[in-house]
């Protein structure tokens, strides 16, 4: 007994080992430098700040930020994915070091798409697969482009959830405990970080259940079979929670996905993505790039000389080709060898499994590829994923799948375990180098500030995705207080009481009628009140809300509030955050309140 524990630990150990040596490689630059480094989209910390901001102003849930916009405020966690910035705001408020937040972002996604990884990989191949799925998936270099590259902090958070996500399904499929939380609350997580992942993402899920499912009825698994009859109830139980579970998914991310999807006409969205550069066309990819290893932190752009790398790594195509050979042989046994029995059935179902992820896989890569440009013209909402080689963020999970089965094809348990801790390694030593930035910036808050002022004249023109549809694209008039013509008033005759995100409030004592020009963009759900009655406004100088104030004392409050569409999605997240923690709650607690 007290050797087998020694073992189990040995065990436990070796993988602990191994998984801590893939996240310090995927991790090991922002831990050795105190500074930070500049990637393409260095618009993170204006978003941290901008969203504690609104926190500590008791806005929320955060829809509207202040400075961005050129001042004047816009939308942007109506439609861009909140869940990040969330989590980095309230890092942000505790510690108040913006930049330790960004990293403690970067390092949470390393950690939780390792974890994610390993937990898929180790339900379908064990813990020696696992660690390859683990490995092979963090150490993507396309994460590392996205990362160092690129920045793109929410897409590689919608990534994390994507390993989350299968493992939930197959432990649904399988009727093991937790299942559907697992499923669930990944899915709200994919949702409430990147739009993008998650409409290229739901198909490619859907066909994977067909799959999964599809090999558990032909070889009569269990949950579905009982000496060859089929269990109706239990395919019922198993398609409810799915159901159930995407449902309650969705209804909790509302909140956020209605408005993204049925109010994006209010600003200029289209406008501005959809321009010249970000047209599809721009940026297919050819095979050739995949096994291209030329690094670069460029931009993208037409044909093969990107300035950035889509290379699919080192330590995957190494394995890429052993398991090539392995499969050869195993097909062969499995074509001749009709008449050998053992393990018959697991062995095909294996096979049709690796095949399902081998499909997947080329799938995704080849809608990247140029030669898919035909289906793209079909498909008119393609035209917002902007660049077809994002369909690499699925791929690389995929392909780390398809990768961690070779573990199935070493019988011995110690033979299976060498093979993976000496692949863990070479991938290692085949990526490191990836996971590190151009250069470390001297003084990284000439990128990264958190001054009100450089976000309204500086950020803005970086982020004017969502500004508001009325507002001129870059305004001609950038506003350091809140009523912008206030060189034109009296200053004896106003004095503004509340200057919060989402709500003003000023008290006026002019002599005649007078125009207030507020630093604030006209846009659905700002409400006027002066002296707790509706007042109208109208549209100003910029697109900016204009109010006409009466003679005498009064009050003049402007207040951002929820739209019809707004409030429906809040009663419908509030609803299904209600039911969820109700279910999470332990049995024994129900009871007892009961």
């Amino acid at each position: 007994m007290g050797y087998n524990r020694r073992v189990q630990k040995l065990k436990q150990w070796s993988v602990f080992s191994f998984l801590l040596l893939v996240f310090l490689a995927s991790s090991w630059s922002l831990l050795i430098n105190n500074g930070f480094f500049r990637v393409h989209d260095f618009t993170h910390a204006g978003r941290i700040v901008e969203m504690a901001r609104a926190l500590q102003d008791g806005h929320f849930p955060v829809r509207w930020t202040e400075n961005f916009g050129y001042g004047y405020g816009m939308p942007l966690f109506e439609f861009y994915g909140p869940l990040p910035f969330y989590v980095g705001a309230l890092f942000f408020l505790i510690f108040g070091n913006v930049i330790w937040s960004i990293k403690f972002l970067y390092l949470l996604v390393n950690f939780g798409t390792l974890m994610g990884g390993y937990c898929l990989g180790k339900k379908l191949y064990g813990r020696a697969g696992g660690l390859l799925v683990a490995t092979f998936l963090t150490l993507a270099p396309y994460r590392a482009m996205n990362l160092f590259a690129r920045g793109a902090l929410n897409e590689v958070w919608g990534i994390m959830f994507l390993s989350w996500i299968l493992f939930g399904l197959i432990k649904i499929f399988h009727q093991e405990k937790n299942g559907w939380k697992f499923f669930t609350l990944s899915l709200i997580g994919l949702f409430l970080s990147h739009n993008i992942t998650t409409m290229i993402f739901l198909p490619v899920l859907a066909l994977f259940a067909l799959f999964y499912m599809g090999t558990m009825y032909f070889y009569q698994r269990p949950e579905l079979f009982r000496k060859s009859q089929f269990r109706l109830r239990n395919f019922l139980r198993i398609s409810w929670q799915l159901f159930a579970s995407g449902l309650l998914a969705v209804g909790a991310a509302s909140f956020y996905l209605l408005p993204a999807f049925l109010e994006k006409n209010y600003t200029q969205v289209e406008k501005i993505i959809l321009t010249y550069y970000f047209d599809f066309r721009l940026h297919f990819l050819y095979i050739r790039q995949f096994f291209n290893s030329t690094w670069g932190y460029g931009g993208s752009g037409w044909g093969t000389d990107d300035g950035i790398s889509f290379f699919l790594g080192w330590g995957q195509l190494l394995t890429l080709i052993i398991f090539l050979l392995l499969w050869f042989k195993q097909i062969c046994r499995f074509i001749f060898k009709r008449n050998v029995k053992q393990s018959s059935q697991i062995s095909a179902r294996s096979f049709w499994l690796t095949l399902s992820f081998g499909v997947l896989t080329l799938f995704t890569l080849f809608m990247s590829l140029l030669k898919s440009q035909f289906v793209w013209e079909q498909i008119e909402i393609f035209k917002f994923i902007q660049f077809p080689w994002r369909w690499l963020s699925s791929a690389i999970v995929f392909l780390a799948l398809l990768l961690g089965s070779i573990s199935w094809l070493f019988t011995n348990v110690i033979v299976r375990a060498w093979v993976a801790g000496i692949v863990v390694v070479i991938s290692v030593i085949g990526s490191v180098g990836f996971f590190r930035p151009d250069f470390y910036l001297d003084n990284p808050v000439d990128f990264y500030y958190t001054d009100p002022s450089r976000i309204r004249n500086e950020l803005s023109g970086i982020l004017p995705d969502y500004i508001s549809s009325d507002m001129e694209e870059k305004p001609s008039i950038i506003p350091d207080q809140l009523i912008i013509n206030h060189e034109d008033l009296d200053a004896e005759k106003y004095d503004v009481l509340v200057d919060r995100t989402h709500e003003k409030l000023i008290k006026t004592s002019f002599s005649t009628p007078t125009k207030l020009e507020l630093a604030v963009a006209t846009y659905p759900g700002w409400k006027t009140e002066i002296d707790g009655q509706w007042w109208n406004n109208s549209k100003g100088v910029v697109g900016n809300i204009q109010i006409e104030a009466p003679a005498g004392e009064h009050l003049v409050s402007l207040r951002f509030e929820n739209t019809w569409l707004r409030t429906y999605s809040d009663l419908i997240s509030l609803f299904s955050w209600l039911i969820l923690i109700y279910l999470f709650l332990p049995k024994n607690i129900i009871k007892k309140k009961n």
